[in-house]
């Protein structure tokens, strides 16, 4: 399942969570994510011409074969990580186009299998690591070879559902079922930070709809159903609190709806969607934003200060990923390259 997908679909207790670090204090405040976000210099887009051009399909390969391509993940060195839903595998393409391997070993709870996946992070020039929120597991493959290094396996509470990782090896995480939403581990030193507090007026946020991406040391987390971004360091404080350019678009509350199903209730997040996708590369931020109904923008951030830069439109509706001036889409059982000049 793709990532924004599954944002949709997991289900969230009757918790919200502050944007302070752990023990710094509450915000206290349903809105807290805007309430404590700075207003952008521009209060308007600034749209620019991106030229954009269709070059290539993938596979290029007649014997590679993609059932259900969804979450793509370019390289900086160019080449292209691709999760197959349909088979549930990670296909490496290199900056041609073709085919150099797989990673994983299909549906499954054995080592290297998944139920789902929810993160693939390029670790370094050697471990490629996916996180399985439903099998509880991080599992780390060899670059090179495609075997099964490691697999860390979580209790439930403990379990990520994103995962990001800095050059020099900061590891980041977002969870469902913790106290702390974040944590931090570097240097053996794990640190807990974006506290969840019981919910005294029936309000929940919603808890893992976010996308996560690094910027140096610092976390960058961007709600997807909430109108901002936020940056926190390697100790878990916020350094930064920005509202987006989504802020003043047709912006809904998110709301909680109960669900009951065979006696058992549960709950899950509706309304607020303001971001599709997000790319992170190199100091910016490119935020997809829903503005109009068949048209995304692509809002530009610096990735240090979150400050807004400018703005482009999608080409199409389908989510979108960028990196090195060039654009990937997954479109029925093919992923569309595209060039991009900005």
């Amino acid at each position: 399942m793709h990532p924004y997908r599954l944002s949709q679909a997991i289900l969230v207790c009757l918790l919200f969570i502050s944007c302070s670090s752990a023990g710094s204090g509450e915000l206290g405040s349903k809105n807290f994510f805007l309430e404590a976000a700075e207003e952008q210099q521009n209060q308007e887009r600034i749209w620019r011409n991106v030229p954009t051009e269709r070059i290539a399909e993938l596979p290029i390969d007649e014997e590679v074969v993609l059932y259900n391509p969804g979450y793509i993940i370019p390289d900086i060195n160019g080449d292209v990580y691709v999760v197959d839903y349909g088979v549930y595998e990670i296909l490496r393409f290199d900056s041609s186009g073709a085919y150099v391997r797989s990673y994983g070993n299909g549906i499954g709870k054995g080592p290297g299998e998944f139920l789902s996946i929810t993160s693939v992070s390029i670790v370094s020039d050697s471990i490629i690591s996916v996180i399985d929120s439903n099998n509880k597991t991080k599992s780390s493959f060899s670059k090179t070879s495609g075997r099964l290094v490691d697999s860390e396996l979580f209790d439930t509470r403990k379990a990520p559902v994103r995962y990001a990782v800095t050059d020099s090896g900061v590891e980041y995480i977002v969870r469902s079922y913790n106290k702390f939403l974040f944590e931090s581990r570097f240097e053996g030193n794990n640190v807990e930070f974006g506290e969840l507090i019981e919910n005294q007026d029936s309000f929940a946020a919603m808890l893992t709809d976010g996308l996560l991406g690094t910027h140096g040391n610092n976390m960058v987390f961007v709600p997807i159903r909430f109108p901002a971004i936020l940056i926190y360091d390697v100790d878990g404080t916020l350094l930064v609190s920005k509202k987006t350019m989504a802020y003043d678009d047709h912006f809904e509350e998110p709301r909680l709806v109960r669900v009951e199903s065979n006696g058992i209730v549960s709950y899950r997040g509706e309304g607020g969607l303001v971001t599709g996708m997000v790319n992170f590369e190199g100091d910016e931020i490119l935020l997809h934003s829903f503005v109009d109904e068949g048209v995304v923008a692509v809002d530009v951030y610096e990735s240090e200060s979150a400050e807004y830069k400018y703005s482009f439109r999608l080409p199409n509706y389908t989510l979108t990923y960028i990196m090195n001036d060039r654009m990937y889409q997954a479109i029925d059982t093919t992923v569309v390259v595209f060039s991009i000049e900005r």
